[in-house]
């Protein structure tokens, strides 16, 4: 009984709840005149009443009542020499159903970096025109450069109505509808070739070494040098942070002309000095101190990229079993370099001490055998050294050795058991080796052990 009153309340605090909702539905719907833009629906109605389409922006036709223009092309790239002038057409066609005016204006490309075009390198013809619509229209585009222009690639833009999209926000630079993007490639020719823009080497602590650069001067004009070390070498970075690197402008010492004539090549000397305790990479430059506004920032250094290393008091030692009585082969394999440069004449660099050879020797259960030479291979690679970015198309290259190994084997009789080799490498920073047991009989046919009197044999017998 108490439950059924429960009900009995329940439905009834429902009811005096949805009667409010009910009235007003119903003033709403008396209060709405006809040939309103709302309509009520109530939901006992089975007729569905579709919604009213919204304008919806496509890539051809943004949402809204602007202008339909067709330009084409909307990209132009200019390739021009300083001093220079380039023309190009855009075609303007009126898609509208009234007739269009459009003036063309040079503007700023927002956001494109250090490099924006001067408003004055460019100039529209016609200055303005009425295209009716359905027709089309003809600019002439015309980019002149002037003369000392730093080479680079260069932006800006041309408007042809001041009609932008609207955006919810402030913007520092509206976005032009009507647009035709413009890139000026400002590509004068360097008037300085070098033979080799980078060195990169192995450099031994407490040792000198020294470069020879060939600069050519393709210009009209003699070209004046400054040569120094740069200030703004690449960090190095160990377990614990940046680390202080291994040379300083200290260790270098540069000689090179103060200028050179038209036409003529000169030599630019670097010598390095490494410090007896050096140790680490090094990555810095030669500033060339070359006040040109054809070359590039990077194309008036010499890139310097050292590995500056220590030779080990001590030597290398592995050990390894023999099982039998068989050779015994060694070989030995210096690191490869990294690349050094030619001289002028496409000469090698005259670097002191600069080619590997290892101390080794090889002990066995009986003493220490005779480690014997058999063969050494010097292998390299080669290319032209010359930069093809930098040259002019119709200049030879250089050859110029890129790296080069050292290949020595060594051959030795074995005997069972326990076998060490012991690995002194001389003027290079790594290298490799390989042991092989058996494959035929040792070079040499001499003593290969030193044998102690005690155990020599008796010719006696006894």
């Amino acid at each position: 009984m108490i439950q059924y009153q429960k009900g009995i309340i329940l439905i009834a605090v429902v009811l005096a709840f949805l009667a409010p909702a009910v009235s007003a539905a119903d003033e709403i719907s008396s209060s709405v005149p006809l040939g309103s833009a709302e309509t009520v629906v109530r939901a006992e109605s089975p007729v569905p009443v579709p919604a009213p389409a919204s304008a919806v922006a496509t890539a051809s036709e943004p949402a809204g009542n602007y202008t339909k223009l067709e330009i084409q092309p909307t990209y132009m790239n200019f390739v021009v020499e300083p001093g220079e002038t380039k023309e190009m057409t855009v075609t303007l066609r009126n898609r509208d159903t009234k007739s269009v005016q459009v003036r063309p204006t040079v503007r700023m490309q927002p956001y494109s970096g250090p490099f924006v075009a001067e408003n004055s390198w460019t100039s529209v013809t016609p200055q303005s025109a009425d295209i009716p619509a359905g027709e089309s229209a003809k600019f002439t585009v015309r980019v002149s450069v002037p003369a000392g222009t730093l080479r680079g690639m260069y932006s800006s833009q041309l408007t042809f109505t001041d009609e932008a999209y609207p955006t919810p926000y402030p913007q520092p630079f509206p976005n032009y509808l009507h647009t035709l993007s413009l890139m000026i490639n400002v590509a004068s020719t360097p008037v300085i070739q070098i033979s080799t823009p980078y060195i990169s080497d192995q450099l031994e602590a407490g040792s000198e070494y020294s470069y020879s650069i060939d600069v050519k001067n393709k210009g009209t004009t003699p070209l004046a040098l400054n040569a120094k070390v740069g200030e703004d070498g690449y960090p190095m970075y160990g377990p614990y942070g940046p680390q202080e690197p291994p040379l300083t402008a200290k260790s270098f010492a540069i000689s090179a002309p103060a200028t050179i004539p038209p036409g003529r090549n000169g030599t630019v000397t670097v010598r390095v000095n490494v410090p007896q305790n050096a140790s680490g990479y090094y990555n810095g430059n030669i500033d060339l101190g070359i006040d040109d506004p054809s070359i590039r920032l990077e194309e008036n250094r010499i890139q310097l990229n050292f590995l500056v290393w220590k030779q080990p008091e001590g030597g290398f030692s592995k050990k390894f079993s023999v099982t039998g009585t068989e050779p015994i082969g060694i070989e030995l394999t210096s690191a490869m370099p990294m690349m050094s440069p030619v001289t002028g004449d496409g000469v090698s660099r005259n670097i002191p001490r600069r080619e590997p050879s290892f101390d080794a020797s090889l002990t066995g259960p009986d003493g220490k055998a005779n480690l014997v030479l058999v063969e050494k291979v010097i292998k390299g690679s080669v290319n032209l050294g010359t930069d093809p970015y930098l040259g002019n198309g119709n200049q030879p290259g250089k050859y110029q050795e890129s790296g080069s190994q050292y290949i020595f084997t060594y051959s030795a009789q074995g005997r069972p058991g326990q076998w060490t080799l012991a690995v002194m490498p001389r003027n290079t920073q790594s290298f490799e080796y390989r042991i092989s047991l058996g494959g035929g009989e040792p070079a040499p046919a001499t003593q290969l052990f030193s044998v102690p009197a005690m155990y020599a044999p008796n010719p006696s017998g006894k």
